[in-house]
Order: structure tokens, then sequence, then C-alpha cells
């Protein structure tokens, strides 16, 4: 099933569709909700009980785009720009806003550097990361990242994020953040990654770049550093995986940043999650640039090693996107939800068996 993002047409054929930047799934009592942000400025959430999807409710988040919403803890999480009150003119900054899914009428929670300066981030929030539910990890265009704590005290005694440390390093827009005991992994799209010890202030220990060697071999990204997932190995421990333009996949040791594992997809590679198939074998799925969705199994197996191609989905012959694979999300019932540059949403189903 698949929807387009032409919430506001005016029977415009020629009116530019704005891109569909990231989805969330939120699971209910009653049902399987979609919640996807757009470069209109909007974030929209939508019902799947029955055959198709109904638009239950939409929020105009001021005029500039959304770049990432997230659910956990039954909270909804949104990094977006928009015209700031506390500054002169039109300048826009980034912000983070939270609302309580328990209590949705409520005005949301509002990330704020100070009190004097009421936004989260200079530039549009291109990144977040929720870390045991009461803390975020947010990450901007201009390659600011800031850790924020949850805390009932603040905002008056009703309870807020308040922020705990800003880190300085990326050059460009941080495009992936992830946690792994106490290193955080950041990438960007300056092409690096990089690993910062959170038990030293934030201090970083390790960068990767295209001239990083092992063993006489380039190991890093030549390209812009799309996102990082963080996998759980059985008997082997965390790893991080990362995405790049180069269209290159790439697997790390999550405690040393050693690379283990290197695939190229012949296409710049925009947006990854981890699934399962039907016999909850462990699966990775691609969005890359010119639409097309691809899937690699995890874990060696006897029938198929590890990183072996699965399959590829392409508009031309099954379903697919025009254009760039902004966001994909695994759901529940081996679901996965897609949103690209098009404008749409498109939802699958994994049916069958893999040959994994």
């Amino acid at each position: 099933n698949s929807f387009g993002n032409n919430y506001n047409s005016n029977n415009n054929n020629n009116r530019k569709v704005a891109a569909v930047s990231s989805v969330a799934i939120w699971e209910t009592q009653e049902a399987i909700k979609i919640f996807t942000g757009s470069h209109d400025g909007f974030w929209r959430l939508w019902n799947t009980q029955g055959s198709s999807f109904q638009k239950e409710f939409e929020h105009n988040m001021g005029g500039g785009r959304i770049e990432c919403v997230e659910v956990a803890s039954n909270f909804l999480f949104c990094g977006f720009e928009a015209v700031s009150s506390s500054l002169p003119g039109d300048a826009m900054v980034g912000m983070i806003h939270a609302w309580n899914l328990a209590r949705p009428t409520d005005p949301p929670l509002e990330f704020h550097v100070h009190g004097l300066i009421p936004y989260a981030h200079a530039s549009c929030v291109s990144s977040l990361a929720v870390v045991g539910g009461d803390k975020i990890v947010s990450g901007c265009q201009s390659g600011v990242i800031r850790l924020w704590n949850y805390e009932a005290a603040a905002n008056g005694g009703k309870g807020g994020f308040v922020l705990k440390q800003t880190i300085h390093g990326h050059a460009r827009e941080v495009t992936g953040l992830v946690v792994v005991d106490n290193l955080l992994w950041s990438s960007s799209v300056d092409g690096s990654i990089r690993l910062w010890d959170l038990t030293k202030g934030g201090e970083c220990q390790y960068v990767i770049t295209r001239d990083t060697q092992s063993n006489g071999n380039a190991i890093g990204h030549t390209a812009a550093v799309t996102g990082l997932l963080s996998v759980e190995m059985p008997n082997a421990g965390t790893f991080v995986l990362s995405s790049s333009l180069d269209g290159f996949v790439k697997a790390w040791n999550g405690a040393n940043g050693e690379c283990v594992a290197s695939e190229n997809h012949n296409d710049g590679v925009v947006s990854m999650s981890l699934s399962k198939d039907q016999q909850n074998n462990p699966i990775l799925l691609l969005g890359v640039e010119h639409g097309n969705i691809m899937c690699r199994n995890l874990v060696q197996t006897p029938k198929a090693p590890a990183f072996c191609l699965l399959f590829v989905l392409t508009a031309r012959i099954t379903a697919g996107h025009e254009g760039a694979v902004r966001g994909i999300r695994s759901g529940p019932q081996n679901t996965f939800y897609t949103v690209g540059e098009d404008g749409k949403l498109i939802v699958f189903q994994i049916a069958g068996n893999l040959g994994i």
C-alpha cells in the first residue's frame, strides 16, 4: 500500500511534492499507528486499522522542515526547524518537541539550551536518539551534538528535558547517533564517524575518515555518511552499521571501532533498518538514492553467508520510490515502512521463505 504527500493539493499537478523525511511506529492496544515527518513542516498521524490508511491528525510545526520523528517511552519526539520568536526577523533555529502520547492534548515539552536561548540548536535538528527512555541525544545541520536528560523538577516542577552536554567536532550535518555502552557513535555529511567517551565528558576517542587505514587498507567512507545502527550479534557482542552515499554499508566492532565487514550497493545508501523474516532470522533493510529497497541477511547460516543480498525492490518491477528512500522503519508482523523524496509512504510485508 502507498499514498502520496499531496495533502494540500489544489489540483496543481506542477506543484513540487514535499519529501517525507522520517517515519515512526506507535503500537497501541487498538491499532498500529504511524507518524510521518515531512519537509512541508507537518507531522502526521495515520491509523492503519482496517485495509486502508486514515489520517487522524496533522500538526504544523511552524513552516520549516521536519527531519526526524521518534516514538519511545510513549512519547513522540520531533526534530525540526522553525522561526524563533526570540530572534529578530525570520531566523530559523533547530527545535525539539516531545508529546506525551498518554496525554496528547497537553502542550509538548520543549528542549531549550537555556532560559534565554529557547531552542535546542542554532540550525535544523537532523538526528535524534532516545537512550533508556529518559536521555536524548540530538544532532544538527551545523554538526553540533547535545545530550539531554529528563528531570522531574524541571519546567517549574512539571518535568522536562535539560541540557547536560554539548559536543563539537563534526564539520557538517549530523546524520546518525547510537550509544554502545559508554561510547557515543556519531556520523556526518562530512564523511566521518566519531566515537565519544561519555565517561570523559564526551571526549572524542576515535575518528574514522576516508584516510583511516587498517593493515594498509583504507576502511573509512569516501562520501557523506548517512546513518548508524547498533545491532547485537549472538555470542559476538554489539556492532555498529554505517551507511554512506559512497554505496557502502560497513560493520564496526562497537567496542573499538574495528571494521569487520564492508558491502557495496552501487548506489548511495540513504537509510537502514533492522528487521526479521518469517523464520525470525535477522535482516537488514536498506533504502538507496534512486529509490530501490534492498535486503541483506545479517548472520551466517547454513544456507547463506553473512550480508548476503536477499532481494531488491524497485519501482519499475515491484514497488519502490522515485528518488531517495529517506527512511525505513520495521513494524510488527514482518511489516516495514519506507518514506521518500517522492512524498510517499509505502508499506511492505515480508512473506514466505527468503532462503536463509
